[in-house]
């Protein structure tokens, strides 16, 4: 979003549309060659200190935007400070060519070229200052091999251009080409490195800048009086860029105003340009030997050329080391995972989007018997519990078929042996990552940790000693069932004697009795409780009839004498029933134990 906003802000601001207008023009004006050759010097060195101007205002604001870090700072004020210096040496150039209205062509005035050299200098030495990002051993020697085989593309072109012009023109093609080369190292420098002062595009501009002013510097003093509009070209283009750099730069401050680029060091850089540079030793050699046959240049030109493809050679054993070495740590990092997922306490998968298993980890083998031969190809939901797989059904459709969806889940699943062992998976839909394309599965055992969870459910809704539900579980269940229902509160005649009489082990096998007597007569839907001592509850569904049917089958099976540790024993029981809403658990037992209260008194001796 930032960057759609700051390129709308570049297309919207009407300086820099109108600096790139007008040196489009001025620039196609020069090319074609319009105007008599004073009108266009004249008009170049107008232009040009305005340029300038723009150039210092532009790169002291950029300098001053808030939050910019220090190093960044220096090289803006660096690039402002060059902005003067070129302006003063441009405006002595335009003085000088208004005083003299004999001058035409580009002339250079001896204060504009030193003014020229002392601004490069400065924007040079300002990125040699400007830290760089940490790089490895192989990617700094990868970097100084890259550097110093556009180097030597260059000096075999300026050794060609030197020698082959005349001796007017050595000094100015030597210090151009020299400044050619510090450019060359400066933009390998910040522009592979990861680590700018600068966003991209502004960026692109000032390093375009830069090369094209040295590349003027060179050039220019070899192009003769009829090329002069070549001359202009070449001379006027750097101004442009170097005053739309800082703008465009301004306008996109509020996304970054120093750039940490994501690429890694010399990535796009140690592809095509070094290769560029043995083709331009490999073409310099062939112009100079079919234009000037085999002499000093051509010689030079070898020489350049030899030592180019020298240090291409070096760079390749040096990335073929270090593949090498990549290749070492990927086969070490796989024997590694391979090592991590044999040796797992969870099984771990990589399913289709149709739920075929395309990866297993042997830990498959261990929680399920199942070979990873079994399983590949297959689905999990083929071993998953019938009653699992319709309670996950729709949520595993849904985690499927959606790219990027994740989900927990705990389900059973069934053994080599026909056990079944609950597992806990984690699935997350990697299907739209290259590489992946599926469901990636974590599946660990928790059997032991949900059967103790069961068991410690169950012993905190139940008794212990008669296995029916207690008091909490009794009144839970009756606010969970809907509509009416009916309490039987049973408590034992005799049960205090019988204890005394005959121990405590009598009196608890007699609780055990009284406890399988209301599991037999009960309906398989209501819910026979122990409330405490000697005191017992059944949960029916309904009321009236149904619960007194209930009652007397109680009564009858409970008078029939049992035997206990060899005697016969009488267990007597009143019950009370109690019918009404469900949602008031507590008023039906307060009803049903006065109603059993009442047939106690009734009976009593």
């Amino acid at each position: 979003m930032g960057t759609e906003r700051g390129t709308d802000m570049r297309g919207r601001d009407p300086g820099l549309l109108l600096l790139l207008l007008g040196g489009t023009l001025l620039t196609g004006a020069y090319a074609l060659d319009l105007g008599g050759h004073r009108a266009q010097t004249l008009v170049a060195w107008l232009v040009t200190p305005l340029l300038d101007v723009l150039l210092f205002l532009w790169s002291r604001a950029v300098a001053r935007t808030p939050g910019l870090p220090r190093p960044a700072r220096h090289f803006w004020w660096a690039l402002a400070a060059a902005g003067l210096v070129f302006l003063c040496g441009d405006t002595v150039q335009c003085v000088a060519l208004i005083a003299d209205p004999h001058a035409h062509g580009l002339t250079f005035h001896p204060a504009q070229s030193a003014a020229a050299l002392i601004g490069l200098v400065l924007v040079c030495v300002a990125a040699l200052r400007y830290p760089a990002a940490s790089w490895t051993s192989a990617a700094s020697i990868r970097f100084a091999l890259d550097a110093g085989i556009v180097a030597t593309a260059a000096a075999t072109a300026a050794w060609c251009l030197v020698t082959g012009g005349g001796r007017d023109v050595y000094l100015p093609v030597a210090l151009g080409s020299g400044l050619l080369l510090c450019a060359v190292f400066l933009v390998v420098r910040m522009g592979v490195s990861g680590h700018s002062p600068m966003s991209t595009p502004a960026a692109v501009l000032i390093v375009a800048s830069v090369l094209a002013q040295v590349a003027a510097t060179a050039l220019v003093p070899t192009l003769d009086a009829e090329h002069s509009h070549v001359r202009l070209v070449l001379a006027f283009a750097p101004c442009v860029l170097a005053a739309a750099g800082p703008r465009v730069q301004l306008l996109g401050r509020g996304r970054a105003a120093a750039v940490r680029t994501s690429v890694r060091p010399g990535r796009w850089w140690h592809g095509l340009p070094p290769y560029l540079g043995t083709v331009v030793c490999v073409v310099a050699l062939i112009l100079t030997l079919t234009t000037a046959g085999l002499g000093r240049t051509a010689w030079g030109a070898l020489a350049g050329l030899v030592l180019n493809v020298a240090l291409v050679v070096a760079r390749q054993m040096v990335s073929l080391a270090e593949n090498n070495r990549l290749v070492d740590e990927v086969r070490r990092r796989e024997q590694l995972l391979e090592s991590m997922l044999r040796h797992s306490s969870e099984i771990i998968s990589i399913a289709e989007p149709d739920g075929a298993f395309r990866y297993v980890s042997p830990a498959v083998e261990r929680l399920l018997g199942l070979p990873v031969g079994y399983v590949l190809g297959r689905s999990s939901r083929d071993i998953l519990h019938a009653e699992d797989e319709q309670r996950l059904g729709a949520d595993l459709d849904h985690l499927y078929r959606t790219p990027g969806a994740e989900m927990t889940y705990q389900g059973r699943y069934r053994r080599s042996d026909a056990t079944w062992r609950w597992l806990e998976v984690h699935a997350v839909n990697l299907s739209h990552l290259p590489g992946i394309g599926g469901v990636i599965c974590n599946a660990r055992d928790i059997t032991e940790s949900r059967e103790l969870h069961e068991r410690l459910r169950y012993q905190a809704g139940h008794d212990e000693l008669t296995g029916l539900a207690n008091r909490r579980e009794f009144t839970a269940a009756t606010v969970g069932l809907p509509g009416d229902a009916a309490v039987l509160l049973i408590d034992l005649n005799g049960f205090k004697q019988i204890n005394d009489r005959y121990g405590h082990a009598a009196g608890d096998a007699v609780l055990r009795h009284v406890a399988a007597v209301l599991i037999e007569c009960a309906e398989p839907d209501d819910v026979p409780a122990r409330l405490g001592g000697d005191e017992f509850a059944v949960l029916a569904r309904g009321g009236g009839p149904a619960a007194d049917r209930l009652a007397a089958r109680l009564r009858t099976a409970l008078t029939r004498p049992v035997t206990i540790d060899g005697r016969s024993v009488t267990v007597g029981a009143s019950i009370g029933v109690a019918s009404g809403p469900a949602c008031d658990p507590d008023h039906l037992l307060d009803t049903a134990d006065r109603r059993m209260y009442e047939e106690k008194r009734a009976y009593a001796p």
